[in-house]
């Protein structure tokens, strides 16, 4: 029972992240009709999307207010990630950005889940392992 508590657990994280990922290939794919479609009607006429309906706030649009430590953290880690050509251990990299910040992740699976729907360039490759993508 215990090792398919585990499997299971896994399986919703790989969920989490086809969604994530699925989610930002439908708002790229929504931005280059948006900008088709503004090329078309000519750059003074709005475009009207009353038909066009997103789930939850808009990416930039966030709820609530974000620690400035948290966002320090963030910025630090995307810079580790950016420094670093081949991908990172999770474990690493916080040791990493701890070092640099004098500031504690207590959960680096949510922080770096927070930083993956943050920043579409970060991403996770396998089970810990993160990189930060520059040709997308």
């Amino acid at each position: 029972m215990f090792d398919e508590r585990i499997a299971l657990k896994i399986r919703l994280d790989q969920l989490a992240d086809a969604e994530i990922r699925v989610i930002q290939e439908f708002k790229k794919e929504r931005d280059k009709i948006f900008a088709r479609l503004q090329e078309l009607d000519g750059a003074s006429q709005e475009i009207s999307v009353a038909s066009i309906t997103t789930i939850g706030p808009p990416p930039k649009a966030r709820r609530g207010r974000r620690s400035e430590s948290l966002v320090e953290l963030r910025e630090t880690a995307v810079g580790v990630l950016k420094e670093q050509n081949t991908p990172i251990r999770g474990v690493e990299l916080q040791r990493f950005v701890e070092e640099r910040t004098g500031k504690k992740i207590a959960n680096m699976t949510t922080f770096m889940n927070g930083l993956e729907r943050e920043n579409e360039r970060v991403r996770k490759l396998g089970r810990g392992l993160y990189i930060y993508e520059y040709g997308m």
